[in-house]
């Protein structure tokens, strides 16, 4: 039976970005900081659900490290020609199979069951447009293949007969079932840095679409956050490098800290499934948790 979870990590979407959550896993087990519930969204539902299946903060970035694009999709020319011929039915642009075959061989759904940390992950149904959650008493491969699903890239999913495709379309940071659990501490993890500090204005077109995106990426975070706002007094904390510095806030007895890239990643980090990436991110994410938690956990003189 799982206990009532008193602390939970959020794990938010963003493709091959989301080696940089290895590395804040890396501190937090520095930290000794142990969650009683993972909330995951894409590719943060993979990186749940790999910490479910028993997988270390360390084995995760290794699993990072050895990731290639090739191992995760592939394109298929012939469906492409056939769709572009015939223009039958919908085609995504690429293929997850490879993705499929990962998950499968790295992941123990035996013991995701049995894990006593409660796991989430999200999916929208394509038909009835509804954001549902799973938790890892019914989450196979197929869930998280379709919570990291992304909109015309990737293929749709099945769930009981269902469609359904990537959950960051409408909660890419979903951290509502942990507040409805009632947890004293949250920790956030975002995949973009958009938000965190000021950033310059566009310069050019392809600047402005980049933008758009990362503020997508973070919107039901922000949105989210807006509301609580609006919806009780927050104290507002900074930390201690408050240029690099996320916000922690303090709602009643409730703490809920954020951790995210401080500089913009570009729309290839999305599908650059590198060891030289991963190797960037992983360090990126320690580094980042390690400064912007500092306050959370009492680590301001030692930052």
């Amino acid at each position: 039976m799982l206990r009532k979870p008193k602390r939970a990590l959020i794990l938010s979407g963003g493709g091959a970005r989301g080696a940089y959550q290895a590395g804040v896993l890396k501190f937090l087990k520095e930290m000794d900081w142990e969650p009683d519930l993972i909330c995951g969204t894409s590719v943060g539902a993979v990186n749940a659900v790999a910490i479910g299946c028993g997988l270390t903060p360390e084995e995760i970035a290794l699993l990072w490290k050895a990731i290639e694009k090739r191992q995760v999709y592939k394109i298929s020319l012939w469906k492409q020609i056939q769709y572009y011929l015939f223009r039958k039915g919908f085609v995504p642009l690429l293929d997850t199979e490879p993705l499929k075959n990962l998950l499968i061989q790295h992941f123990d759904i035996a013991k995701l069951r049995k894990s006593e940390i409660e796991i989430i992950i999200t999916a929208v149904n394509i038909l009835t447009s509804q954001l549902k959650f799973f938790n890892n008493q019914v989450i196979d491969i197929e869930h998280v293949m379709a919570s990291s699903a992304i909109p015309i890239l990737f293929p749709w999913q099945y769930i009981d007969g269902e469609p359904y495709w990537d959950g960051g379309v409408m909660a890419n940071t979903p951290i509502l079932p942990a507040l409805e659990r009632g947890v004293k501490e949250v920790i956030v993890v975002l995949l973009s840095p958009v938000g965190g500090q000021k950033l310059p204005l566009p310069q050019t077109r392809r600047d402005a679409l980049e933008r758009v995106f990362e503020q997508g990426l973070i919107g039901s975070y922000q949105a989210f956050m807006t509301h609580l706002a609006w919806q009780k007094k927050i104290k507002w904390k900074k930390g201690l490098l408050s240029a690099m510095a996320r916000r922690i806030i303090t709602i009643d007895d409730i703490k809920i800290a954020t951790v995210a890239p401080v500089k913009m990643l570009g729309f290839g980090s999305l599908l650059r499934f590198t060891q030289q990436q991963a190797d960037v991110l992983l360090h990126a994410g320690y580094n980042d948790a390690r400064y912007q938690l500092a306050e959370f956990f009492k680590l301001t003189e030692k930052a």
